[in-house]
């Protein structure tokens, strides 16, 4: 009889535990609830439509002139109709990132994504000089847009080891007042740490040929914590879209 009444007093204990969880997760996620802000939802959708993008692109080639520090190298470019960078790097390890540049210059233009609506204001800092703050409204989402007009200023993006800003200076408008990337700076952290493992500075000229806004050079220094910099370049030039004739001045 004692061995079943130390047995129900753990058994309800147990209960009680469970039942304190259960309505502790409940009370965090009504203090998480998110609902959507259709204001936030406009900013979001005006910054998407108002994107400089390469609609029925018919894919190019170009010849491309590349530096990395003091070394320099020449080599073409082809672009498909779809995206697809085909790019002979030239050899050594300094110009390892050529196509990875080549690929977020081309992709980025190219985007075949929706805007993001689902979101809110992220804080009430409605006099923030480079705009508001706007998450999403799913928790599992940690990403942060800043949208001043119909630009956006500000992107944070947080993974598992590292995270980081894209703090954008000011952008490149077009014949159709379409923006595209000028100067904005990508600095990322390690997150256990919190230091910063590198600040990048990237420099966007443009051109216009056709109907298609191109890019002409393309710069990117990059600071190490350990005071080292390095310098990447590409330099953009005899132009010819696939189903044009027009080719830069």
């Amino acid at each position: 009889m004692k061995m079943q009444c130390v047995w129900w007093k753990a058994s309800s204990y147990r209960m009680l535990v469970l039942a304190m969880a259960i309505g502790a997760a409940s009370a965090l996620a009504q203090a998480e609830e998110r609902h959507a802000d259709p204001a936030a939802a406009a900013l979001m959708k005006g910054e998407f439509a108002a994107r400089g993008t390469w609609e029925n692109f018919p894919g190019l080639t170009a010849h491309l002139v590349v530096t990395a520090d003091g070394q320099r190298a020449e080599t073409s470019l082809q672009v498909d109709a779809d995206g697809t960078v085909h790019v002979q790097t030239p050899a050594g390890e300094q110009f390892q990132w050529l196509e990875r540049a080549l690929d977020s210059l081309v992709g980025h233009r190219l985007t075949h994504s929706e805007p993001i609506t689902n979101v809110q204001f992220a804080d009430e800092q409605v006099h923030h000089p480079h705009g508001r703050l706007i998450r999403s409204i799913d928790p599992q989402d940690t990403n942060l847009w800043r949208v001043q007009g119909d630009a956006l200023t500000e992107v944070q993006r947080i993974g598992e080891k590292t995270r980081f800003i894209i703090s954008v200076a000011d952008v490149f408008r077009n014949a159709e007042n379409k923006h595209l990337p000028q100067n904005f700076i990508v600095t990322t952290w390690e997150n256990a740490t919190g230091q910063i493992k590198s600040v990048r500075q990237v420099h966007n000229e443009w051109t216009r040929i056709g109907a298609f806004d191109l890019p002409v050079r393309h710069l990117a220094i990059t600071n190490r914590p350990d005071g080292s910099s390095v310098a990447h370049q590409i330099e953009f030039s005899e132009y010819k879209l696939s189903q044009s004739t027009a080719q830069t001045p």
